[in-house]
């Protein structure tokens, strides 16, 4: 498996995706995991699930990224291109045979070409060519940045999508998006394991948990405290919004200035935050894939209201503990509701829950790409 950073201690929902990967994987044999040195890791947890975890530094500097540049051909994927990284893959694959090369996000698909295996297998966490075209709406030198670097992306997708003898989405759409380019398609949305849910939340409290330094859970913060947040606070007395998530930048930060809202900065635990709450959010105008943070909120029993954008990939779920809202009218009503009646809320969530149960628990989701690999 070849990751940005270690899946292991995951408090991302990039690194929940990959880290349930590699505890089933795991439980099949032989892992080798290669990826940059990330923050101080628990390598107790990798050793329980008998995974050898390989890293090499981060050097996001100008001469690494540029040598990344020339070899993928994308301004993001440049900084995690790395000789070093590249070297060590090349390595684990030569010790024994290969059965499966794993390789975990688009901007990391040139990895695919350090070595031969059984199956070369590439995990789309998103369309990042997509993602990045998100951005341009406007004008200005970023939207301008954002333009190039969408079709760059592109240009790389279609490179290592040609690569993979296997490539796995998170979605129908996601799969539509990239079915021209493909060898082969799985569709293997993004799961939950799933736990008892919470008991009923006693205060009107609204959460938003998200890696806060990731430019469109700011983006969604900032639009949701400034533009939705007073409509609901007027109108619920106690209310507050609580911003939970890892390095929230100094926009984020601001936003504890406001009445009613808190900003916790990095936490151990979500499930507690989860637990105080009545209403969960999702409220992105940018990104891609499916959100790991919704299917939490509503295994929790806590209702969501997202955006089209931050509900992408669970429309099933619409209207089992799920509501779309785009507006911030919309949207402001929508929390209110819920704050407002107690009752309703926690029948939502339990709504939710059940749906996850059913049908978002990693084994099922996960089971096209584990029995094509049995082949």
């Amino acid at each position: 498996m070849v990751d940005k950073f270690p899946p292991l201690p995951s408090m991302d929902g990039g690194k929940l995706r990959s880290a349930a990967l590699l505890r089933r994987l795991a439980a099949l044999g032989d892992v080798v995991v290669c990826c940059f040195e990330g923050e101080p890791g628990d390598r107790v947890a990798y050793r329980a699930l008998g995974v050898d975890l390989r890293t090499v530094p981060w050097r996001p500097s100008a001469l690494p990224v540029l040598r990344g540049l020339a070899r993928t051909r994308s301004l993001s994927a440049a900084r995690f291109w790395s000789d070093d990284l590249a070297a060590t893959v090349r390595s684990a694959v030569r010790e024994a045979p290969t059965d499966v090369l794993l390789v975990e996000h688009g901007q990391l698909g040139r990895y695919l070409e350090c070595g031969s295996a059984g199956l070369s297998v590439l995990d789309m966490h998103n369309v990042d060519s997509v993602l990045a075209s998100s951005y341009t709406n406007g004008s200005g030198p970023r939207a301008a940045l954002a333009a190039v670097e969408a079709r760059l992306l592109r240009g790389l997708e279609r490179t290592v999508l040609a690569t993979a003898d296997v490539t796995l989405t998170v979605s129908r759409g996601d799969a539509d998006l990239v079915r021209p380019w493909a060898r082969e398609l799985l569709v293997c949305p993004n799961g939950w394991d799933c736990q008892e849910p919470l008991p009923p939340a006693a205060r009107p409290i609204v959460v938003f948990t998200a890696l806060m330094s990731w430019a469109p859970n700011v983006d969604a913060a900032v639009w949701f405290a400034e533009r939705v947040w007073p409509r609901v606070h007027s109108e619920v007395p106690g209310s507050e919004l609580w911003l939970v998530g890892k390095d929230p930048t100094p926009a984020v930060r601001s936003l504890a200035d406001a009445p009613g809202v808190v900003v916790t900065g990095t936490v151990p635990e979500i499930r507690p935050y989860l637990a105080d709450a009545r209403v969960a959010v999702a409220p992105l105008r940018s990104g891609g894939g499916t959100r790991l943070k919704v299917l939490e909120a509503l295994d929790a029993g806590r209702p969501v209201v997202g955006t089209t954008v931050g509900l992408s990939g669970l429309e099933e779920l619409d209207g089992r503990g799920l509501q779309t809202a785009d507006s911030p009218d919309e949207m402001a009503g929508a929390v209110r509701a819920w704050l407002l009646d107690p009752g309703a809320a926690a029948e939502a969530g339990m709504d939710g829950h059940r749906a996850v149960t059913e049908a978002y628990g990693w084994d099922r989701c996960l089971a096209p790409f584990f029995a094509r690999i049995a082949c």
